[in-house]
């Protein structure tokens, strides 16, 4: 791991120094314990079309990689830490980000048993500045519109059991989130919350009795001078019975205070409330959908999932109030398991693509109305997914509102013990409310080949075609990519 990096980056503040010397801690904290590591070294060279994403000046160039990664994980009496991290260092120049760290990583300490513990996360990412601008597959262009996103916590928290009658939390998270450059504001959030739930004493009744309080506060105003501070608090009470096996009824009901910019000046405080009801008829499928109401509006909500040996089909609705600071955290950067539950290879020689949870660009709290689906089938050598999602972003404090919507197709097929094939296809569209639309077409298609038992080279093609009306520019790129990853 380039450590230089993040001890850069933790001389920031004292929360992060306390963040990272947990994560670095941890191998003293656990050496008893169970460790799983694995490193791996990839050398990449890329030649694209056109690296500048502007078909009135094309330019084409050979691209250098290398991306050393790291997947650590340690499990002992009173601590436990994970970490993956993928480091890549490039030649692309004309103002790109010459190193682009992926990094995922989490810990957690007990210091007095059954008491006092400790948790910490760092987390790094390449982020999108402005989701309605040119940009790539992955962060190797020079469309200057991507950055590199750095957030860690730290969460100190009590615990308490009283008796078999409930168990007491108190938590309080210190959240810094860092933009390389000046486009996006920084920002810092801190949370506390003091949660009370059920014991073992209610049987089939469960209640939960919860209050929380958030304040952010970013460091410079917004892309539309917009002031992005704001302070939310709830205080609820939850109730929930088992009907049986599979049956369960809950609801929620409680109140919200919130103080934040808003366009035309609503009340943003109140009551909410939400009903729901959870159907498992058996081990393979749930259904748990609900419907509420905040200041907003209606939070209808719905939840599917159904597995069998050979499909897996996963449907989600919801509507709720989030900020694009969340939503850029929120970013699923490594798999670390497939729909059926099978551990996969987190990090692979196949180039890191940017992530689809598109967001407006600096801060801002929305309603995020949001669909999520995906059908997946497997076989005995080949995994087909369709896959859909849609999210609907209405925003509370300016005029404005955007919509994201992205469906595609995956296919893996294993060809031998040592070659597979990877492909994918997507449309990703995108619109606001000043008419900036753009419909943009990716097609990837890689094979890999095992040449020892740490070896594995890799030949991929990429094709994009970006057709944008309004702001922005159309573009079309091919790409060729030849990578040797080694394992250590």
């Amino acid at each position: 791991m380039n450590k230089s990096v993040w001890v850069s980056l933790c001389k920031i503040s004292h929360p992060a120094s306390i963040a990272m010397a947990m994560i670095l801690a941890m191998p003293y904290s656990v050496d008893a314990g169970e460790w799983k590591s694995k490193a791996s070294i990839t050398f990449g060279e890329i030649y694209t079309d056109n690296v500048e994403l502007d078909d009135d000046n094309k330019e084409s160039k050979f691209i250098s990689v290398v991306r050393p990664t790291i997947e650590l994980e340690g499990k002992g009496r009173r601590a436990e830490m994970s970490l993956v991290g993928a480091f890549e260092f490039n030649n692309v120049g004309g103002g790109a980000d010459s190193f682009n760290p992926r990094v995922r990583g989490d810990a957690a300490v007990e210091l007095l048993e059954d008491f006092f513990f400790i948790e910490g996360d760092i987390y790094s990412n390449q982020t999108l500045i402005d989701p309605f601008a040119a940009s790539g597959s992955t962060q190797l262009n020079r469309s200057d519109n991507v950055t590199t996103t750095y957030d860690y916590s730290v969460s100190p928290y009590l615990v308490h059991r009283f008796a078999r009658f409930a168990d007491l939390q108190v938590r309080y998270t210190y959240d810094d989130q860092i933009n390389k450059g000046d486009e996006l504001s920084d920002s810092v959030r801190r949370m506390s919350a003091v949660t009370l739930n059920s014991g073992p004493d209610f049987g089939p009744l469960s209640w939960t009795l919860r209050a929380d309080h958030q304040k952010t506060e970013f460091d410079g105003d917004g892309f539309m001078s917009q002031d992005g501070d704001n302070e939310r608090s709830t205080a609820s009470v939850r109730l929930g019975y088992a009907l049986d096996r599979k049956w369960q009824v809950n609801g929620t009901l409680g109140q919200e205070w919130n103080n934040f910019q808003t366009f035309d000046d609503d009340n943003t405080d109140g009551d909410f409330w939400d009903v729901g009801l959870v159907w498992t008829p058996n081990r393979r499928t749930t259904f748990d959908f609900g419907y509420g109401k905040h200041f907003f509006g209606t939070t209808p909500r719905f939840k599917f999932t159904h597995t069998t040996r050979r499909t897996s089909l996963t449907v989600n609705y919801s509507r709720s109030i989030t900020d694009t600071r969340s939503e850029r955290r929120a970013a699923s950067l490594f798999p670390g398991e497939d729909p059926f539950g099978d551990l996969i290879d987190p990090i692979t020689g196949e180039p890191l693509f940017l992530t689809d949870n598109l967001t407006f660009r600096d801060q801002g709290i929305f309603v995020n109305e949001l669909f999520d689906a995906s059908l997946t089938l497997k076989g005995k050598r080949s995994d087909l997914t369709f896959f859909v999602r849609e999210s609907k972003q209405l925003r509370e404090d300016i005029d404005s509102d955007a919509k994201f919507t992205s469906t595609g197709i995956r296919f893996n097929r294993k060809l031998s013990s040592k070659i597979s094939v990877t492909s994918r296809l997507s449309l990703d569209e995108r619109e606001n409310r000043a008419t900036s639309e753009s419909e943009i077409t990716r097609f990837y298609l890689s094979l890999d080949r095992q040449l020892g038992p740490k070896t594995t080279v890799t030949l991929g093609y990429s094709f994009s075609d970006r057709d944008a009306e309004g702001f922005g520019r159309d573009y079309k790129e091919n790409r060729l990519n030849l990578g040797l990853t080694i394992d250590f």
